[in-house]
């Protein structure tokens, strides 16, 4: 078999892989902010500095297809990233939250973890990316990768569990990207892709608080005297409501890399706000007995005299329903520049631009009646990013980075399934020249978010999915650990 035969089959075995692995993206948690920022394993060990420039493996077409014309051979990198997110939310007042089952609430200062002795989620996340020259001129490029996941666990009885528990967010990407020289130093580059959405949220649906909110502590009292004397079923216990919805994107993103010397490049690119417009799934109550008898009450005359709402109520208490949600993510910007400072060492910056204003948290059902309208006001986040290379000597290059990136969400708006404050990023990482045509890489990234509180939020629609009143404060810290491989042909 020729070389050329060789590589074609290895390459394409890669991209048929990443569909593979794609298709089981689904049942695999990521962990991060609203930006995942593990998507490379070279790149993570200087926290993303110089990704539109540097091209240090073929993951340069996530960043900046433009920068693709680097490469005179073709190239697969691959990697997988495992991931621990360490959360807790700590009380900021007494009586927090509405009272769990067992009717305990939250105390001040009190701190909730799911796992006090070890991280509460964990993840793994793999990303493959391909490179194939067609010309001196022209170069192709592929890859599957995350561009966005969320992950969180809460402590089950912390007070905000009414607004939300858990979430797993994610989005992938396939990109089909090619990048041509115009000139000696300057490059462009196109890249058209397809994004998969999944969200999975959880809240504990408070029967007591909904009830409260359509008709007062007088509607509550009715629906006790009522329970008590045999009329009625008492209202029930918290039980898990689960929002679940699939969607995908089509979308695209233009690059250009100019190299003034042999040893400088700066690198731009540009990606539109993807539209998920349709994402469709299920609305699930995981209702219990008591849940099921005050449901089909509902639907009862004695219930329509103490309760104005109860045939609404009992309709949208369905345990099963079909659920829709539209959702517009953000676009970037993202600048980059990259210095061969010496044999040895390497600079690396990067700015990254992102409009989260077009985004809104929606859920309707089939028949149009909103699950959810929980208010936001997201808005442009900024990203500073620096990092270097050092050749330690000819088979080791290290790497080091820091990035800080402002929020998209403030206090006022903040809820806690997106409890996203400003982040630091610290990174360290190494690759290993096993021989010319092979590296091995390695990084760790740590990413602290700044401490948020959560709680401000109470406008959500309509007003029984709000549950109990609480305030406190969340911290976040995630680890990243990542290796990878490259294999040039």
């Amino acid at each position: 078999m020729t070389n050329l035969r060789l590589r074609n089959r290895v390459l394409l075995g890669a991209m048929a892989s990443a569909f593979i692995g794609l298709s089981s993206f689904s049942d695999v948690v990521l962990a991060g902010g609203t930006a995942f920022d593990a998507d490379n394993i070279s790149g993570m060990g200087s926290a993303g500095a110089g990704q539109a420039a540097e091209a240090s493996d073929a993951s340069v077409i996530f960043y900046n297809p433009a920068a693709l014309t680097r490469f005179k051979q073709a190239e697969l990198t691959q990697g997988v990233v495992f991931t621990t997110v360490e959360h807790t939310y700590t009380s900021l007042q007494n009586n927090d939250g509405a009272p769990t089952n067992s009717g305990s609430q939250g105390s001040k200062g009190q701190v909730f973890d799911r796992n006090p002795d070890g991280y509460d989620a964990s993840a793994i996340a793999p990303h493959t990316y391909v490179a194939i020259p067609l010309s001196p001129k022209t170069v192709m490029g592929f890859s599957a990768s995350a561009s966005q996941a969320l992950l969180l666990h809460y402590d089950s009885q912390f007070p905000g569990r009414n607004q939300g528990k858990d979430i797993d967010l994610k989005v992938t990407r396939l990109n089909l990207g090619v990048g041509h020289k115009l000139t000696p130093t300057f490059s462009v580059g196109i890249n058209g892709s397809y994004e998969r959405y999944f969200q999975n949220a959880k809240v504990a649906l408070n029967y007591r608080e909904a009830v409260r909110a359509q008709a007062g502590n007088a509607g509550v009292a009715a629906l006790d005297g009522a329970a008590a004397t045999g009329q009625a079923p008492p209202i029930p216990k918290e039980a898990t409501a689960i929002v679940r919805v699939f969607g995908y994107a089509f979308n695209a993103q233009l690059g250009a890399l100019w190299e003034p010397t042999d040893r400088t490049r700066v690198g731009i690119s540009y990606r539109p706000k993807p539209r998920f417009n349709g994402n469709e799934g299920t609305f699930t109550i995981n209702e219990n007995p008591d849940g099921t008898a005050f449901r089909q009450f509902l639907t009862t005359p004695t219930a329509a005299t103490l309760l104005p709402t109860a045939p609404q109520s009992a309709a949208d208490l369905n345990p099963y329903q079909r659920a829709n949600q539209n959702i517009t993510l953000n676009d970037e910007l993202r600048l980059s520049v990259f210095h061969h400072y010496n044999p040895k060492l390497d600079l690396m910056a990067t700015y990254t631009r992102e409009d989260f204003r077009s985004a809104t948290l929606k859920y309707v059902r089939d028949n149009g009646r909103t699950i959810e309208d929980i208010p936001q006001n997201y808005q442009v986040t900024n990203s500073y990013r620096i990092g270097a290379n050092y050749k330690l000597y000819r088979r080791l290059i290290v790497r080091a980075g820091y990035a800080y990136e402002t929020s998209a969400i403030d206090d006022a708006t903040r809820i806690t399934i997106l409890p996203d404050n400003n982040r630091r990023y610290y990174a360290v990482g190494a690759t290993y020249l096993v021989d010319p045509n092979t590296d091995v890489h390695f990084a760790f990234q740590r990413f602290q978010i700044d401490p948020a509180v959560v709680g401000l939020n109470q406008g959500s629609q309509p007003p029984e999915v709000r549950g109990g009143r609480f305030y406190g404060i969340t911290n976040t810290r995630i680890n990243f650990f990542g290796v990878g491989l490259t294999q040039r042909f």
